[in-house]
């Protein structure tokens, strides 16, 4: 998928994401369906910080050294041949990187992700002048470029589609 392509779905999200943000009363975007559940806050918190990760490390496969024997692991080659990410609850070990925070507001949520798509848009152009054998370790799919990491963003993007369905559906069981 070509670069331009990329941007466009991960507008076309990011949208998405921030014109539900205005939808739900604030109890119902905090409210969690179990303790080990995240609130729709929570998720919002988690795609936003690991797109600002997931560019970090797009940002680094800039200045990695060049080398074609780093290879994705056969999930990241599934990954990026079918384009999507499993449809799977992912369980990560509980600890501060991984634990997603209540967010302190809509605001603090509509700025971050406005932060997130400036970032996403600003680094475009560059993209393509990356060498695809320049590559960083991703802790599932293996060493991908930059080009697949600004792809896994829209990926994460889609793939948390499915939970938000099933917060929707839990926020309106809890408020009918």
């Amino acid at each position: 998928m070509e670069t331009k392509e990329i941007l466009e779905k991960y507008e076309a999200l990011a949208g998405y994401y921030m014109d539900e943000l205005d939808t739900y009363s604030w109890e119902s975007f905090t409210l969690k369906p179990s303790a080990t559940e995240w609130s729709l806050g929570e998720m919002y918190n988690h795609l936003i910080e690991t797109g600002f990760l997931q560019l970090a490390s797009l940002q680094a496969c800039a200045t990695a050294p060049e080398n074609r024997k780093l290879k994705k692991t056969w999930v990241g080659k599934w990954v990026y041949m079918t384009g999507a990410i499993p449809p799977i609850k992912a369980k990560v070990p509980p600890s501060a990187e991984h634990t997603s925070q209540q967010p302190r507001s809509r605001e603090e949520l509509r700025q971050k992700l406005e932060q997130l798509s400036a970032q996403m848009k600003a680094i475009a152009p560059s993209i393509d002048s990356i060498s695809p054998d320049r590559k960083v370790k991703h802790p599932y799919f293996g060493y991908i470029n930059a080009q697949e990491w600004y792809h896994h963003i829209v990926m994460h993007f889609a793939h948390h589609l499915r939970q938000k369905k099933r917060l929707d559906e839990f926020i309106a069981a809890h408020d009918a």
